[in-house]
């Protein structure tokens, strides 16, 4: 799978009028998240490695550890991340990105 079908699989995940919350930026709508995620998450070759995953009253959240080409500077490392998930059907609705 090439860097466009990976991007275009992750954005299949999404509403078309998602929401995304992120490092104290948002973005809203299929376009926004694509650019965010474009630059953000697949520019950057970030891998992520999921060690926690939680469900509470239909809100999901995962924490992960990350890596890729980012600056690290002041980060600790492993770096973790917590991602929290609202669904609407079985597509994300909201996404909040924020430290554990």
């Amino acid at each position: 799978m090439n860097h466009i079908e990976h991007l275009d699989s992750f954005l299949a995940a999404f509403n078309d009028d998602a929401y995304v919350f992120d490092d104290n930026r948002e973005f809203r709508g299929l376009e926004a998240i694509r650019n965010w995620s474009k630059t953000d998450i697949f520019g950057a070759h970030v891998r992520f490695e999921i060690t926690d995953a939680t469900e509470h009253d239909g809100v999901y959240a995962v924490i992960a550890s990350l890596d890729g080409d980012f600056d690290k500077t002041n980060l600790p490392s492993p770096f973790y991340l917590k991602h929290t998930f609202k669904l609407s059907g079985d597509k994300i609705n909201e996404l909040q990105v924020s430290l554990p």
